[in-house]
């Protein structure tokens, strides 16, 4: 995971980047290895592929929660 500079749901939302980018990084190398003809590495690369897709929801829902806080704060912050 990221150094986190202070807790919060900015830093929740980069976490769950980092986790998907990560998750791509895995499934790449795979991937390269499944082109080479390894059937487990293609089983493992489709298991990443299903991985990455549900890390990438929960980063896009993780960003949505930040932005309405974010909105939340701005309103309560202008009076």
């Amino acid at each position: 995971m990221s150094e986190r500079a202070e807790p919060g749901a900015d830093s929740v939302a980069d976490d769950a980047w980092q986790r998907v980018r990560d998750l791509a990084d895995r499934m790449k190398r795979y991937e390269a290895a499944a082109a080479d003809g390894d059937d487990e590495a293609a089983a493992q690369a489709e298991r990443l592929r299903v991985r990455a897709a549900r890390a990438t929801e929960k980063a896009r829902l993780a960003d949505g929660v930040a932005d309405s806080l974010a909105d939340i704060t701005r309103r309560r912050d202008r009076g």
